[in-house]
């Protein structure tokens, strides 16, 4: 017999034996004629625990991750649905705009949860430029929710767990789970005009399916990175390539308070185009009364930075445009010859998508996705209840609170435009108004600061009827902020930003004057003054263009 091995065409292979050994010789880290010695026993067992381990970690990772993963149906009819996933105990929860389009305008439905049950589901926000949407299921019990991640933090390769139910597999409400990872980052899908729009989106290659829109993708510390909510297909059938997107958590936070009020939200539009040219990207087109145009910006600017990110390309400037809502604070640095143009400004409100109406005079026999839905006032009142509680919370307390009869602030106040600079002193006595009565047009800013203020410390979160609402949110230094109107102030417009997360106060804004500028007070660096929490810093704003700011060494709440 000969001991020459015979040609590969006549070997017969044991593909099962062969994936073992390629598995062990992975598993003990041996290279074929590398010179070195194969590893021993021990070295291979230590190897295979911690495999083991890593493996149980990923079990115990997704049983934790499995309760706050939503089955969505509509009211009555498990034929149909989706995927979406709860954030906090209160049920609330995020899927995907085009999950629930068929629940409207009755915006019920249901969601089972893999503890079995189905629970009541009403649907409140809608963003059907960005195809996200939020619900709150209804129970007296808490419920089991994940927690938000960072999708700035992503890199191409990390592992990614995608949770929901494809294909209605799902009888028990128990989630699919599928494993891959990020495939690419910063991705734009065109929508169905200007509906449905991925911008900015994560590519990954966990397997998803119809039914897994509006569910879950988890990064391996159990941290929710998006929302999935498209797939590229086989032409000839909705079959999953390997080629699927999710909506970045980071877009959608900016998004959450007004859609936990039940608001239709909208996206921002910069005012101007841009194009790709010779010298970089520039501007090729400009809305003659937005505010890039009264900020001075002309055609043929080079568009350098936008909200602090360098663009490469006119696409990125889009797709990166198309992360923010409507009204939100944005830098932008440009570029006209040798001169830098720094503009801080607001976005404009991007269009809805127009309703589809019925066509050449017939019936539709489905709800028109982008029919107008009236704002959820319940929804409202509720996201009004749950910001100022957490604001009192934060201050100290309602006790705190209401035994405050005057503030002493002491500090200094920086005015942008002096010369030098130079710190004027700053002593001043709050006392508490007697009543909430509007102060005249003519009013100092700084009297309606302190008036709008005042109001916010006396707010009763479960008064019957609110002088507040929710409009939307807003940033301050990366911040997100819930966006309350003081309703009975028309005069000047109130609006107060609470952090979405903690409460804490951000900024009071309003109009004052003849020339009805828009006053802005921003706050930070908060300390403790006996029971109450107070902030030391004010940055003043006129416009959006800053003009002071006042730093206080000491703020004191006198009681009774």
């Amino acid at each position: 017999m000969s001991n020459r091995e015979p040609p590969l065409n006549d070997r017969t292979i044991d593909m099962p034996a062969m994936g073992f050994a390629v598995t062990l010789v992975l598993l003990a880290g041996h290279v074929a004629g590398d010179g070195s010695t194969p590893p021993g026993d021990d070295d291979f067992a230590a190897r295979r625990a911690r495999v083991q381990v890593a493996q149980s970690a990923r079990i115990e990772l997704i049983r934790r991750l499995t309760p706050s993963v939503v089955c969505i149906f509509p009211k009555d009819n498990r034929a149909g649905g989706g995927s979406g996933v709860l954030i906090d105990a209160d049920g609330y929860g995020l899927t995907n705009y085009h999950v629930v389009a068929p629940l409207l305008p009755s915006r019920e439905g249901e969601g089972g949860l893999a503890d079995g049950n189905l629970y009541p589901l009403e649907v409140l926000g809608l963003d059907p430029v960005g195809d996200v949407a939020m619900f709150r299921l209804k129970s007296d019990s808490p419920f089991h929710a994940a927690t938000l991640g960072n999708s700035d933090t992503l890199a191409v390769g990390d592992e990614t767990l995608a949770l929901g139910n494809p294909f209605l597999l799902a009888e028990d409400f128990t989630p699919t789970v599928t494993f891959g990872i990020v495939s690419g980052l910063h991705r734009y899908q065109p929508g169905a005009g200007r509906a449905l729009i991925y911008s900015d989106c994560i590519q990954v290659d966990a397997s998803i399916n119809p039914g897994n829109s509006g569910g879950p993708l988890f990064d391996m510390t159990g941290k929710l990175i998006g929302i999935n909510g498209r797939v590229s297909i086989e032409e000839r059938g909705r079959i999953n390539v390997g080629v699927g997107y999710a909506i970045t958590i980071n877009q959608i936070r900016r998004f959450i308070p007004a859609l936990r009020a039940g608001l239709t939200t909208q996206h921002g539009a910069a005012g101007f185009t841009v194009a790709d040219g010779p010298d970089g990207v520039t501007v090729d087109r400009i809305e003659k009364d937005c505010a890039a145009a009264r900020a001075g910006i002309r055609v043929g600017d080079r568009l350098r930075q936008f909200a602090g990110t360098p663009i490469r390309s006119a696409n990125h400037f889009l797709s990166l445009l198309g992360t923010y809502p409507a009204g939100w604070p944005v830098e932008a640095v440009l570029e006209r010859g040798d001169i830098t143009i720094k503009f801080r400004g607001r976005l404009e409100a991007s269009p809805l998508p127009r309703p589809r109406g019925a066509r050449d005079g017939a019936q539709r026999k489905m709800p028109d996705p982008f029919a107008p839905i009236p704002p959820d006032s319940e929804a409202n009142r509720r996201a009004v209840r749950r910001a100022l509680k957490l604001f009192i919370e934060f201050c100290g307390g309602s006790d705190a609170l209401n035994r405050t009869m005057k503030l002493e602030w002491s500090g200094r106040r920086f005015n942008v435009d002096l010369p030098g600079n130079a710190p004027i002193p700053i002593e001043r006595d709050e006392e508490k108004p007697p009543g909430t009565a509007d102060l005249p047009p003519g009013a100092a800013p700084s009297d309606i600061e302190r008036m709008i203020r005042w109001e916010l410390y006396g707010a009763e979160p479960n008064a019957p009827r609110s002088p507040f609402q929710v409009v939307g949110s807003d940033e301050v230094d990366g911040r997100i902020a819930v966006v309350l109107e003081l309703k009975k102030h028309d005069v000047h417009q109130p609006r107060i930003g609470l952090d979405d997360e903690t409460g804490e106060l951000l900024f009071v804004e309003f109009t004052h004057g003849t020339q009805a500028v828009r006053a802005r007070y921003e706050y930070g660096e908060v300390k403790r003054s006996g029971t109450l929490r107070l902030p030391m810093r004010r940055r003043i704003h006129e416009d959006d263009r800053l003009v002071a700011e006042e730093q206080y060494d000491s703020a004191i709440a006198v009681g009774p």
